[in-house]
């Protein structure tokens, strides 16, 4: 089905394909003089790409004499796959909790009802989820609100593609003690942190402001059971997979720390602002479909599936 993409030919097929993509059914598309100008060829290497394009049923096209030609139907799999994207690659959290699991699926899902090829790569840590991003190891990376708009503050090249509401990311945060009388961070308190979580280190910074404590520098995962081993005093935690039989939780007290938590329980997916193929793609994908499996697979309604 593909050309040789590093043919003349080829190339312009996938130029052709591309160019095609951002175009919706009905629409008039260029004349095959403005594409062959466009991409620098021959209009017969334009016309034998719309020609593949055709008989492959990418697109079905209906020339309207004087009025151009229109483009009435398209394959938006077939399209993408001819203009060079066979998958698509996104880098999220790792799946310790059901909410992580459900978005998980729900992504699998929808790309699946689009028939594109789709990998998750799990990571801990937004800051390192970005990069790769940024690095463009990744096509999209799933971070919290409040991690995508501080790195936006740095990078004005990422941008956020979708977003999936509140509660999609994480419920809420709590702090957490190893000595169960405890209500309140004190001085002198070893704090358990992950600096490559930026939610997490927000958090805690807020949480602890002005108080003379040790931060202990650990990876994310750990922290609980550093907390049950009493090397550490406390942390901030997620409060989606902990069992408060097990814990001694109470909720943030910090004013700073609850109004970042409001920006950090969504769930949202974002790209490089020139990577716009996928960024197409993400406005193709139901988002309500995906928290709808999301929270399915939270209730245990759902099997996960990614």
């Amino acid at each position: 089905m593909m050309e040789n993409f590093y043919s003349k030919s080829g190339l312009t097929l996938k130029q052709v394909a591309e160019e095609l993509l951002f175009y919706e059914p009905n629409e008039r598309i260029p004349r095959i003089s403005d594409l062959a100008e466009k991409f620098q060829v021959g209009r017969g290497t334009v016309q034998s790409a719309l020609k593949i394009l055709e008989e492959t049923q990418s697109i079905r096209l209906e020339s309207r004499g004087h009025l151009g030609t229109f483009l009435r139907e398209k394959c938006v799999s077939n399209l993408l796959k001819f203009s060079g994207v066979d998958r698509v690659l996104a880098v999220m959290p790792l799946p310790y909790s059901k909410k992580y699991e459900g978005l998980a699926s729900g992504l699998a899902s929808e790309f699946s009802r689009l028939n594109l090829a789709f990998n998750i790569a799990f990571m801990r840590g937004a800051k390192p989820r970005l990069e790769g991003v940024k690095e463009g190891r990744y096509d999209f990376a799933i971070v919290s609100r409040f991690s995508a708009l501080e790195e936006m503050k740095n990078d004005d090249g990422l941008m956020i593609a979708l977003s999936f509401g509140k509660q999609t990311y994480v419920s809420k945060h709590a702090v957490i003690f190893s000595d169960p009388t405890k209500k309140r961070i004190e001085n002198g308190f070893k704090i358990g942190i992950d600096t490559f979580s930026n939610d997490q280190k927000f958090l805690t910074y807020a949480e602890t402001e002005g108080k003379n404590v040790e931060y202990v520098e650990m990876n994310y995962m750990h922290l609980l059971q550093h907390l049950k081993a009493n090397t550490i005093d406390a942390t901030i935690w997620n409060m989606d997979e902990i069992d408060t039989t097990l814990y001694h939780v109470e909720p943030l007290t910090s004013k700073k720390a609850i109004q970042y938590e409001k920006e950090m329980s969504e769930a949202v997916c974002v790209i490089r602002k020139s990577n716009r193929k996928v960024e197409y793609i993400l406005k193709h994908l139901s988002k309500e479909k995906i928290v709808e499996i999301q929270r399915g697979v939270e209730r245990g309604d759902v099997m996960p599936k990614y």
